[in-house]
Formats: structure tokens, C-alpha cells, sequence
């Protein structure tokens, strides 16, 4: 019988240390999981909080760019708008005076760009001898630079 007992003691000592084992080993790795993870000052951790806010500060940057532009252009946009209204208005004052003045003389030239008689008063003539409105010159030059008739360059 003692060979017996031997065998039933080894055996149960064998089951329960495989019993025992794995539970140890299982506990210590959640040990090691749980001390990787709640650890700060871990480097993984940093380089990760390092990473989102990198990418938040990029996105942030990008959105003013974005901002900043889209406020630069519309500024623009205005000043255009009032520099139009204002030659607009300058050129309308000058076409009242001239309809006021070709009334009392007859013998004026045409403006190649408006079309209506040009005064003395009113009158420039480019360097390539063409004669048109200071306003309606000045007009034209706004959006090209050479002259409405011949295509020259001008400089003035």
C-alpha cells in the first residue's frame, strides 16, 4: 500500500502545482500589464502625448491660416470695391461736365473710349499723340497699361 499512497501523494501534489502555476503566472502578468499601463511617466506614453499635441497644434495653426486668409482676401475685395465706386462716381462727375460742355461748343474730338466729345479742359494726350478724358484714361490704366486706340505701351 505505502507504493500506493506514494503515486496518490505525487499525483495530487503534481495536479495541484499545475493547478497553482498557472494561476501564479497569470496574476503576475496582470501584474506586469497593469504596472506598463498605469505607469505616466512611461515613454511610450509621453511620445504619445508628445504625437496628439503636435497634430492638435497643426490643426489649430492650419484653421487660423485659413482664418487670416479668407479675412485678408475679403479686406481686399472691399478696397477694390470702394476704389470701383469711387472711379465710378469721378467718372460720372465727368460726364455730366462734359455734356454740360459740349453743349456750348461743337467743334471737340471724341473720346475712343467713352465716345463723347473731349474739352480742352478734360483733355490728355499720350505720349503716342491719341487724345481721350483724364478720367477715362485713368480708367483704362487701372486695367491695362497700354493705350485704348493704338496699343502702346504707356508709362504715364
Amino acid at each position: 500500500m505505502k507504493p500506493n499512497l506514494q503515486l496518490e501523494y505525487e499525483s495530487q501534489a503534481a495536479s495541484s502545482v499545475t493547478q497553482v502555476f498557472p494561476r501564479i503566472l497569470g496574476e503576475e502578468r496582470e501584474n506586469d500589464y497593469r504596472d506598463d499601463h498605469d505607469e505616466e511617466d512611461s515613454p511610450t506614453h509621453k511620445a504619445i502625448i508628445i504625437i496628439i499635441a503636435l497634430c492638435i497644434g497643426l490643426a489649430v495653426l492650419g484653421i487660423l491660416s485659413c482664418l487670416i486668409r479668407y479675412f485678408y482676401l475679403r479686406h481686399q475685395q472691399r478696397k477694390m470695391a470702394q476704389v470701383r465706386q469711387q472711379s465710378e462716381a469721378a467718372y460720372q462727375q465727368q460726364n455730366v461736365q462734359l455734356e454740360s460742355l459740349c453743349l456750348q461748343t461743337q467743334e471737340l474730338a471724341q473720346c475712343p473710349i467713352c465716345l463723347m466729345p473731349i474739352p480742352i479742359l478734360l483733355q490728355i494726350i499720350t505720349p503716342c499723340h491719341h487724345s481721350f478724358h483724364k478720367a477715362c484714361l485713368d480708367l483704362w490704366l487701372l486695367n491695362e497699361k497700354i493705350c485704348p486706340s493704338c496699343r502702346t505701351s504707356l508709362n504715364l
